[in-house]
């Protein structure tokens, strides 16, 4: 019978530094409050001040806690950028595609579709018809339709009234503003994506669940089709 090889143990300032982690996640360590002194967190991991300062410097750059010498080490609020930042450098080292990104959206954002139609609130609607309103305004411009086509987006999202889809959005903002940009085509094109997000729009406000999914996956079927033919133009000009 072959012998298991053993799973080398991680460092022990990780270990520390996990362990305070979920101490901070779990509240033990409450936001804008600073974690206890060196020497009292010494005595209660039975570890040496080197691991410790180690330990921090992880928590720091995994941004939940910031150093601040002289006074300690205080408990971040929780932050989208803190975690969005490393995500879109893990997905592009992996070679991640506009057209990956375009799958997940499919997936995650029909099903927003339908939810929103069965929970939206007021406010809601009205946010949502703004941001229409200033992607016909401006077709011309592709920073100002993007934007506005985020928002639509995010709005969906909000309108669940489940907040973790709004944060896992907002993780991908800038990769979804990136396949925004890729698909671009100008007015014209502009013009037909705010007829497509006004019909989201009114099966959101007639609490139609079925209806918003279908016109949610007919709007991202579109907008694949029009980074088809992107591609095929930009290899063309190669």
């Amino acid at each position: 019978m072959k012998s298991q090889r053993l799973k080398p143990r991680p460092p022990l300032h990780k270990e520390v530094a996990e362990i305070i982690s979920e101490q901070i996640i779990s509240g033990e360590h409450p936001p804008n409050t600073f974690l206890p002194p060196e020497r009292e967190l010494c005595r209660r991991m039975g570890v040496s001040r080197t691991v410790i300062r180690e330990a921090i410097k992880l928590l720091e750059s995994s941004g939940l806690v910031h150093i601040s010498r002289g006074h300690g080490t205080m408990v971040l609020e929780a932050r989208h950028e803190s975690v969005s930042r490393p995500l879109k450098i893990l997905l592009r080292r992996k070679n991640n595609s506009v057209r990956d990104l375009l799958e997940v959206r499919k997936i995650l954002e029909v099903g927003i579709a339908g939810l929103a139609a069965e929970r939206h609130t007021r406010d809601n609607l009205r946010l949502m018809e703004r941001t229409i309103r200033v992607m016909q305004e401006k077709p011309g411009e592709p920073e100002g339709y993007i934007d506005a086509d985020l928002e639509f987006h995010a709005e969906i999202a909000r309108a669940t009234q489940n907040p973790t889809f709004s944060i896992i959005l907002e993780l991908l903002q800038e990769l979804l503003r990136e396949s925004r940009m890729a698909s671009f085509s100008g007015p014209r094109m502009v013009l037909l994506r705010a007829k497509q997000h006004e019909k989201i729009y009114q099966m959101v406000r007639q609490s139609d669940a079925p209806g918003a999914q279908a016109a949610m996956a007919q709007h991202l079927s579109a907008t694949e089709r029009d980074l088809a033919r992107r591609e095929i133009i930009d290899r063309k000009r190669r």
